[in-house]
């Protein structure tokens, strides 16, 4: 499948935000692309990923920023030059603007601006806009009849000099076609993700949301339990006890080792560590293998039953118990919320070798 090539748009006075979060979002893509088809990054190097960036001028020149050089490497050679226009993505940032007035005046003469629009939508291309820059696309008569995001503050101005675009305050993100905008400059992220769907499907883009926006779910699950994972002992002997558990996760549980690896008694190194962290060594490793567990879903390709025995456990049910009490979520809906991989089905038995949990 051939790539797909973003063309960041720089205009005089635009927000360069914009520019680099969407260079963020595009790695991002790759980055997740890259965990489900781990052969044929192997392969085929860099080539191989889905996704290149290039900052663009007014004209569709390539244009160097010696700033954003600085801060990244390009993401575009010259072979991608001549992908053709469905495959490329023009991404048009908002604009700095101190009232309405002044974006009025930049978008009525802004004729360089409205002859990339045009000849870019007229070819097939996407056109993806974010925060006040839905405005050079209704000036442009791209919006005529299509559903299209503004910046709440402006949306009144646009109602009433384009009546003739379907204004969506409702959604983050609204698509009309080949046509993406968002009204919030910091749903810049997301604009670009959802651009990725359309290309390739929705567990890649997904996996990117799940992974770069804050998802209150996933967050409370990792808190509840990092809270008391990353609790400092203050003693010596609790220090030698987490130590010696954290060793080896499947390692058989019994209460007299763990007293031994620290040189107390048992009675010892369980009042120790309900002082310490208010639970038992045994309810402490619990913790420990759950979030292995959430980890080895999360990343692996290994099936329920391996994940299980890889955190210790003996018996598949006794495990989906524990996990669904701590996360409120089963082990396989946990997997299917947060997984960052392709579906099981479409696993290589190649693919599994290198991401054995050690």
């Amino acid at each position: 499948m051939l790539p797909v090539r973003f063309d960041l748009l720089y205009l005089e006075g635009c927000l360069p935000g914009a520019a680099l979060t969407s260079i963020d979002a595009v790695t991002a893509g790759n980055t997740f692309w890259s965990l489900r088809h781990p052969e044929k990054l192997s392969s085929m190097g860099a080539r191989a990923l889905p996704f290149r960036w290039r900052v663009i001028d007014v004209q569709g020149k390539p244009l160097q920023l010696p700033w954003l050089a600085n801060l990244m490497a390009p993401g575009f050679d010259d072979t991608d030059e001549y992908l053709p226009a469905r495959q490329t993505v023009l991404v048009v940032p908002g604009l700095q603007m101190a009232s309405i007035y002044d974006l009025e005046k930049r978008v009525k003469t802004g004729s360089a601006e409205k002859a990339l629009l045009q000849a870019r939508y007229q070819s097939g291309g996407v056109i993806a806009a974010s925060y006040n820059a839905t405005a050079f696309l209704a000036e442009a008569g791209l919006l005529d009849h299509k559903q299209a995001a503004m910046s709440w503050m402006m949306s009144g101005w646009l109602a009433d000099n384009y009546p003739h675009v379907l204004l969506n305050l409702r959604h983050e993100v609204v698509v009309d076609g080949n046509i993406y905008t968002t009204g919030a400059p910091a749903s810049n992220y997301r604009l670009i993700y959802e651009v990725m769907r359309q290309y390739y499907g929705d567990a890649l883009s997904n996996s990117a949301i799940d992974a770069t926006y804050y998802q209150e779910e996933r967050y409370k699950i990792s808190a509840d339990m990092n809270q008391v994972l990353s609790t400092k002992a203050r003693d010596g002997i609790v220090f030698k006890a987490r130590a010696w558990l954290e060793a080896d996760l499947r390692r058989v549980y019994n209460l007299q080792d763990v007293a031994q690896a620290a040189a107390v008694s048992p009675r010892t190194i369980n009042r120790y560590f309900n002082e310490v962290l208010g639970m038992s060594p045994l309810s402490y490793l619990q913790k420990l293998r759950i979030q292995r567990a959430k980890q080895l879903l999360e990343i692996s390709m290994l099936d329920i039953s391996a994940i299980v025995e890889q955190c210790g456990y003996r018996d598949n049910s006794s495990f989906c118990r524990l996990f669904k009490r701590e996360t409120k979520l089963s082990p396989l809906q946990f997997r299917r919320r947060f997984n960052f991989r392709t579906d099981k089905r479409w696993w290589r038995a190649s693919d599994t070798t290198s991401y054995e949990a050690k």
